[in-house]
């Protein structure tokens, strides 16, 4: 089993192109083998061999982005508050556009190769609910996080209320936030075991589409309010300021 999660795990941070097609093939072979995983090697690495990989304008636009926002970040001046955790970036943003970047031809042939191998897709059926709930949420708003319908979103939904992680329900969310999921299950029981800190966390991603207001209204704890009005930073762009007005007065 640990195999299957390993090969599951490496494939998709290509997927999400986390790792080069270079480095997909040698972590594959780093993987305990099997005629399976022999024959994916095999044609991860003929397909690379076969498309040679230009600079197309995916990687054109990618390495425009880095330049821009490498610019903007070397001109923060040394005396501002987050100097040194934007100069920590900027010096990982430049390792990051030293490193080779797949075109979209070789990164699409690779990922729909992985995704039509009939062991691949038997490993990712293979998970529990709770093994795909970590394999997900394993990563904050991936790209491309795995295909799920929303028989499965509830499945997850369920096991992560059950055994109370909180975290996994907000990274769940985070990834499939452009998706037509119910999210509203997720604030619901945010709400009822009182928790201010991962429900206000959870407006910030999806605020437009909660209601808002049917949120405020079930809101009481003391606790929860403080945790929603010490956000009010970053969550005044879907709570107004008559319903934070509605929040304090229920503590005053």
């Amino acid at each position: 089993m640990k195999m299957n999660k390993d090969l599951l795990n490496t494939c998709y941070k290509f997927f999400n192109r986390f790792i080069t097609s270079e480095e997909l093939l040698k972590q594959l072979k780093d993987l305990k083998k099997n005629k399976e995983t022999d024959e994916i090697i095999s044609n991860v690495a003929r397909i690379i061999k076969e498309v040679p990989n230009i600079e197309d304008e995916f990687v054109k636009a990618k390495k425009e982005k880095m330049e821009t926002l490498m610019g903007k970040l070397a001109q923060v001046p040394e005396d501002e508050e987050e100097f040194e955790f934007i100069n920590k970036s900027l010096n990982n943003l430049k390792k990051e556009s030293k490193k080779e970047i797949d075109c979209h031809e070789r990164w699409f042939k690779i990922v729909d190769y992985i995704n039509e191998n009939d062991y691949f897709n038997k490993c990712f059926d293979s998970l529990s609910d709770y093994e795909l709930l970590e394999f997900i949420c394993q990563n904050i708003q991936a790209p491309f996080p795995p295909q799920i319908d929303n028989e499965t979103f509830n499945k997850l939904v369920k096991v992560a209320i059950e055994k109370d992680e909180r975290e996994y329900l907000w990274r769940l969310a985070f990834n499939y936030e452009n998706s037509d999921f119910d999210f509203e299950q997720i604030a619901d029981y945010y709400l009822k075991v009182k928790d201010g800190y991962y429900l206000a966390e959870f407006i910030d991603i999806l605020g437009e589409r909660l209601d808002i207001e049917k949120i405020i209204d079930r809101v009481n704890d003391k606790k929860m309010i403080e945790d929603l009005i010490a956000g009010k930073s970053f969550l005044k762009k879907y709570i107004t300021e008559e319903q934070f007005d509605k929040l304090n007065k229920k503590i005053s």
